[in-house]
């Protein structure tokens, strides 16, 4: 697991300029086998603790990334190639952006299916896209404002 600081343009201000979030990044990669999974889903637990997600945020996270990685690993999601699984971690002061990715052949999930409603279900935002050979399945988590 590595750490790497930098910076993420997010959106653009109202002059067209593009308004730039700091974030940090921690990417974690595995090899692509259901049995490492956990570690994932662990970094998972403890990234979004850092934002502070709530209890039931970091739970629909964890199984947010456990079923983004099924996508990757398990027959029926993508066409998985390569040896390697990677999940990368965002945070922002307002959310977390998680992106798992693999080799893979150029397909798409069944987004009509069960695991993609049940995925969708437990993130604010998701998408997923086939980039340089790679597929890759984002979620992005919201924390609470806060109080005033």
């Amino acid at each position: 697991m590595h750490e790497n600081h930098s910076e993420l343009a997010d959106t653009e201000l109202a002059d067209g300029s593009p308004a730039v979030d700091a974030a940090r990044a921690v990417v974690v990669s595995v090899p692509a086998d259901k049995t490492y999974v956990a570690l994932i889903r662990s970094a998972a637990s403890h990234l979004g603790a850092r934002v502070d997600l709530t209890m039931q945020d970091l739970t629909d996270l964890r199984l947010a990334v456990d079923e983004a990685c099924g996508l990757l690993l398990l027959p029926g999601g993508f066409e998985t190639t390569g040896a390697d699984l990677e999940c990368r971690f965002a945070e922002y002061p307002d959310r977390l952006v998680v992106t798992v990715s693999a080799e893979a052949d150029q397909s798409a999930p069944d987004v009509e299916g069960f695991g993609w409603n049940v995925l969708a279900a437990l993130v604010d935002e998701l998408r997923w896209s086939y980039v340089d050979g790679r597929a890759e399945v984002e979620l992005i988590k919201r924390t609470l404002p806060a109080a005033t």
